[in-house]
C-alpha cells in the first residue's frame, strides 16, 4: 500500500528521481523521507560560543553537501531581576541580576530522511554547554487518498 501510495507522487509534481530506497533487497524497498526544509535554532548566553557552534555547523552541512541558508541572528532576549540582598534590609540594598539569551538560526534545504537523521544526530551529540537547540522540519508527503479522488475528477 506505501509502494503504491508513492507511486502516485509523480501526479503531484514530485519526481522519483528524488526518492531514494532505504534497503537494497528487492522484497522490502520502503522509501525514504523527504524533507523540504529543516529549521535548526539554537539559543546561549555567549554569543562567542554560538559564533563557533555556527561556523561548526556550516562546516558539517559543507561536507555532507547539504544546501543551507545563512546563519540568521535574531536578537537577545533580556531577563533582568532585582532582589534585595536581605529580607530586612533597605529598598536601596538591592542586587541586580541579568542574563541575554542569544538567538541563532540556521536551515536545511531538501534532505532525505537518512540524511537529516544522520546530520542532525552528529550535530547534538557535538553541541557545547550551555547552548539549547529547537528543530522544526517540514516533511514532503503524498496528498490523503479523498484530495487525490477530488482532483483526478477535475
Amino acid at each position: 500500500m506505501l509502494a503504491s501510495t508513492l507511486k502516485r507522487l509523480t501526479t503531484v509534481n514530485i519526481s522519483n528521481t528524488y526518492l531514494k530506497y532505504l534497503s537494497t533487497s528487492e522484497n522490502n524497498k520502503e522509501l525514504d523521507k523527504l524533507f523540504s526544509n529543516i529549521r535548526i535554532e539554537y539559543r546561549g548566553h555567549d554569543p562567542a560560543v554560538l559564533q563557533s557552534y555556527s561556523s561548526f555547523l556550516l562546516n558539517v552541512c559543507e561536507h555532507l553537501k547539504i544546501d543551507k541558508t545563512p546563519v540568521k541572528k535574531h536578537p537577545y532576549v533580556r531577563w533582568v531581576e532585582w532582589l534585595l540582598r536581605s529580607k530586612f534590609v533597605h529598598k536601596k540594598y538591592k542586587l541586580h541580576y541579568e542574563t541575554r539569551t542569544h538567538i541563532r538560526e540556521i536551515s536545511i534545504k531538501n534532505v532525505t530522511g537518512s540524511t537529516a537523521s544522520t546530520f542532525l544526530e552528529y550535530v547534538q551529540r557535538n553541541i557545547p554547554e550551555g547552548v539549547a537547540m529547537k528543530v522544526d522540519y517540514t516533511e514532503i508527503t503524498d496528498f490523503p487518498d479523498p484530495i487525490k479522488k477530488l482532483m483526478e475528477k477535475k
